[in-house]
Parts: structure tokens; sequence; C-alpha cells
């Protein structure tokens, strides 16, 4: 029978135990591959000497999160009050994330993780779910500028694991507003 070994995420940090790495990050959504053993892990992962731009794009980047990470908790909440579990559960998870994101940005930033302040949004899922795709679209086009604009290796590798966790919410995203739409067509 196989051991549980600690991992460590190299995109938001967080340790995982279990007896291999996990397909995706339950904290931040990254891919396998961006897991280490914790006995590996290079404690140094979110001290990276910024450039002028590099601190730009990444603090562009924390506005950024945190404005997703509001949405989607006033997103959740309403999911909560129409009695819509599974947009509950997905906007809560998406909020989650993001918050991560946002996270891991402040650690290469050296600041505090801001104040997150409520924002209104739908009380209707679907219309959250359309305003989420357009959240991620913005966040996929800016991450992928930032990564090409990055002259530090490690962001080049940070901002292109957003640009794939955030690629995987479009995608959720889409495929709800997708199903959604072939029930009113179908009803």
């Amino acid at each position: 029978m196989a051991r549980v070994k600690v991992f460590r995420c190299r995109i938001c940090g967080d340790p995982y135990i279990g007896t291999r790495a996990p397909e995706q990050c339950p904290f931040c959504g990254a891919q396998q591959r961006y897991f280490a053993e914790a006995k590996d892990w290079n404690s140094d992962e979110f001290n990276v000497s910024l450039s002028d731009v590099a601190r730009k794009d990444l603090e562009a980047a924390l506005e950024l999160e945190i404005d997703n990470t509001k949405f989607y908790d006033c997103a959740k909440n309403a999911a909560k009050n129409a009695g819509d579990e599974y947009s509950f559960a997905k906007f809560k998870a998406l909020m989650k994330v993001e918050l991560e994101h946002a996270s891991a940005i402040s650690k290469f930033l050296k600041v505090s993780l801001p104040e997150l302040e409520k924002v209104d949004c739908s009380t209707d899922s679907q219309e959250n779910s359309k305003e989420g795709w357009e959240r991620e679209s913005r966040a996929i086009k800016s991450y992928a500028k930032f990564r090409d604009e990055a002259r530090e290796s490690r962001l080049k590798e940070f901002f292109g694991a957003l640009v794939e966790i955030e690629t995987d919410h479009l995608d959720l995203h889409a495929e709800d507003l997708q199903q959604k739409q072939t029930k009113l067509i179908n009803n």
C-alpha cells in the first residue's frame, strides 16, 4: 500500500497530503506538474527580484483577482438565497480559487492581502455565469500578456499557470451556460 507524502503547489504554495500529487491543486487549480514533494520545496519560490514591468503586472493581477473574488462571493450568496445548490458550490469554489491567486500574488509583491469589500451582482445564477465567463476571458488575456512581458522565468511560469487555470474556469462557465440554454430550448 502506498504511503502518504506531503506535496507543495508551486503556484500557491499550499501543502497537500496524499499518496501522489493531485491532478489539480484543490486550492488554486494548478495542474499536477506544478507540485513538488515538500522535502524538495524551494522556500524562495515567491522571492523574485521584480522588474518595474513585473511589479506593475502583478499589481494589476492582484486587483483583478480581488475584484473577481468579490464578484464570486456575491454570486455565491445570490445562489444560496435562490436555493441553487449547484451554483452556490460553483461560485464558492471559484471565490476560493481567486482568493488563493490573490494570496500568491501578494506573496510575490510582499504585501498584505487587501480587504474584501462587498460588490453587487445579479440575483440570477445564469447572469452571474455570463459575467463570470467575461471576467475569466479578461483574466486570460491579461495573464497571457503578463506572461509574455515577464523577464523573470518564475513569473512566466506563474502567469502561464494562471492562464491554464482561468481557461478551466472559462470552460466551466461555458458548459453551464450551454446546458442551461439547451434546457430552455427543450422546454
